[in-house]
């Protein structure tokens, strides 16, 4: 018998066959990371919220995106996200602030090439920076992750300059493993950039 799910960024928007990545976290949601925040799916209502995340150069300086200019560009982003979590080795999540709900963050969680290795990825809105967020809402998804049993490993790539999130990273029990090359894609041209490299083991 086939899984079946939908996708929840605003309306539905397709039907998936097969295992479900992270299944477990997804049936879960909304997740509650502390009294003021909680982890649930990006949602159309709060394309503003997400505009507001990437239009900053303080975050989208730090990532594969470009800065968004315009809501359009916040359009085109929640496609590429329906598109990779269409193929099932992409899941992106919202942070929330509780009251009023507000998205202020986004966890993307990543299988690519090691089957036991699950990557992350994160941005975070800056007015909310340095409260400790991310820590706490990555630490509220690891017993999940740890409950799947599919992974054994949680893998970050951060750039050098990015002072900030190695801070938030070793926060979280990451330690450092060493540096590699990466070739991106930014406003249509091929960047090669240095990361570090972060691994945790579960």
């Amino acid at each position: 018998m086939h899984k079946h799910r939908t996708i929840n960024i605003g309306m539905t928007i397709g039907l998936l066959w097969g295992d479900i990545m992270l299944e477990i976290i997804q049936n879960k949601l909304p997740i509650a990371v502390s009294e003021e925040y909680s982890i649930d799916n990006i949602t159309n209502d709060f394309i503003e919220d997400l505009f507001n995340i990437y239009s900053n150069e303080k975050v989208a300086k730090y990532i594969a995106r470009k800065t968004h200019k315009s809501i359009k560009d916040t359009k085109e982003f929640i496609e590429l996200i329906k598109e990779r979590m269409e193929e099932n080795n992409n899941i992106y999540l919202g942070i929330y602030t509780v009251i009023p709900k507000k998205l202020v963050g986004v966890i993307r969680l990543l299988n690519k090439e090691e089957p036991e290795v699950l990557t992350i990825g994160y941005g975070l809105s800056v007015e909310y920076w340095g409260r400790g967020i991310m820590p706490s809402a990555v630490d509220s998804l690891i017993p999940f992750i740890k409950e799947d049993g599919t992974y054994s490993v949680l893998r970050a790539t951060i750039r050098e300059e990015n002072i900030n999130s190695q801070k938030s990273i070793k926060k979280m029990g990451f330690q450092l493993s060493g540096k590699l090359k990466k070739t991106e894609i930014v406003h249509g041209k091929e960047v090669e950039s240095e990361r570090l490299l972060y691994y945790k083991e579960l």
